[in-house]
């Protein structure tokens, strides 16, 4: 897990304004509101390993108020609750010791799967089933690809990335199904594929400190975070699933 204040710190002060966080945020409405239709603000939602609790307050500026999250850091959850949300300590290895017996229309995990190993991610995937409603829907964003990875990987103890094919795995081991599924940024994986490799090498070459390394998640600029933001959006416009790209988005249901 990310044991970094600094991360999370760089996190919360980006998050609601970063193009990747306002891209990713959008793709989980979309998919909200795909499944559930445009109103719903009784939903009830759950964030798991929510980190400073930027969707959740995505998705009560949108109107849903039934919102909870949980997650391992404690300075995750000391953030989330500075933006007044519903955050508490909480782990992916054990989703059932949080507030047992409770189900959700919608559970999110974006981002954090990639701390488990092969059978814990079953695991969880198992957990959120069982805390799904009927017709509930599960939305998660993860790592993809291992050319990707970088500084960001070893800034925020990632150590592998993933391919569709895994999750289908796991997924079905789990008794669900992927409704959906794209790899993105289609349209910016070759820049994002250069930086990383730059970095790689600067690496393999000792050109940076390892222990010092800081991840990538940094705020561009007014104009530049405008134009990525721009075309990832009509990327996602054009595009309804992308072959290659960074992360992988999905949702699961009940098989």
């Amino acid at each position: 897990m990310i044991d970094n204040r600094l991360e999370y710190q760089r996190m919360y002060e980006t998050e609601r304004k970063l193009w990747w966080y306002q891209v990713l945020h959008g793709k989980v409405l979309r998919q909200i509101r795909k499944h559930f239709g445009t109103t719903g603000a009784d939903l009830k939602i759950l964030d798991a390993a929510c980190g400073t609790g930027g969707l959740l307050s995505f998705l009560k500026e949108k109107g849903y108020s039934n919102l909870r999250g949980f997650d391992y850091s404690r300075h995750a959850t000391d953030f989330s609750n500075e933006r007044g949300l519903n955050v508490v300590f909480g782990d992916l290895r054990n989703v059932d010791a949080f507030e047992p017996g409770e189900t959700f229309d919608i559970i999110t995990c974006n981002d954090a799967l990639y701390f488990l190993t092969d059978e814990e991610i079953i695991e969880a995937l198992i957990a959120f089933r069982n805390r799904l409603d009927s017709n509930g829907l599960i939305i998660v964003n993860i790592h993809a690809f291992e050319a990707f990875s970088g500084t960001h990987d070893l800034a925020v103890g990632s150590s592998r990335r993933f391919k569709l094919a895994q999750f289908e795995a796991f997924s079905q081991a789990a008794g669900l199904r992927i409704d959906y599924s794209t790899y993105w940024p289609f349209a910016l994986s070759l820049p994002i594929l250069a930086v990383r490799q730059w970095q790689n090498y600067q690496i393999r070459n000792k050109k940076v400190n390892v222990e010092e390394l800081d991840s990538d998640v940094e705020y561009p600029g007014d104009a530049v975070n405008a134009i990525l933001k721009t075309i990832t959006k009509a990327e996602s416009a054009i595009l309804s699933k992308a072959p290659f790209g960074s992360s992988l988005f999905m949702t699961m249901r009940s098989a």
